[in-house]
């Protein structure tokens, strides 16, 4: 079962860190601002909770590389995103508040956060020219007009 604390700090997520292998035997517990990490022959260490969250991201951009996104053409703004190696395939929508996925990932992520983004959603925002949700974000933001009093001359009627 995902919670909110093992979908973020995980055992999975350590090994990746520290490059160890999938089999390596690995105990986790929370601290305030960190994670005690314990692995069978070594000493104990923390790991910063700032470190899970960036790792957190990273790895689903990473996973998003291999996927596949096409746009859909009966809906404006849905794009189809298919893994060619697991054989599956989820439908995302671009709105201004953000990428919106079918997966399970993303759903957990918004029940435990209110927000977040799945590696099919990352996929999307590369095939849109974007390097991170912040930067989808940012764009989407839109720049008032300055009124026709205040704009410039050229834009003057």
């Amino acid at each position: 079962m995902v919670t909110a604390f093992n979908i973020l700090y995980s055992v999975a997520a350590v090994r990746r860190l520290l490059g160890l292998s999938s089999s390596a035997q690995v105990q986790i517990r929370e601290f305030f601002k960190v994670i005690w990490v314990w692995i069978r022959g070594r000493r104990p260490t923390f790991i910063s909770k700032r470190v899970f969250k960036q790792h957190f991201a990273e790895w689903r951009k990473s996973q998003s590389k291999n996927l596949k996104v096409t746009e859909r053409l009966d809906l404006a703004n849905h794009y189809t995103v298919r893994n060619i190696y697991k054989d599956t395939a989820y439908v995302v929508e671009k709105r201004p508040a953000g990428v919106f996925c079918t997966c399970d990932d993303l759903n957990n992520q918004l029940g435990f956060w209110g927000r977040g983004c799945c590696k099919h959603g990352y996929a999307v925002l590369a095939h849109l020219g974007f390097g991170s949700l912040r930067e989808y974000l940012q764009a989407q933001k839109v720049v008032p007009f300055p009124a026709a009093a205040e704009a410039p001359a050229a834009y003057a009627a």
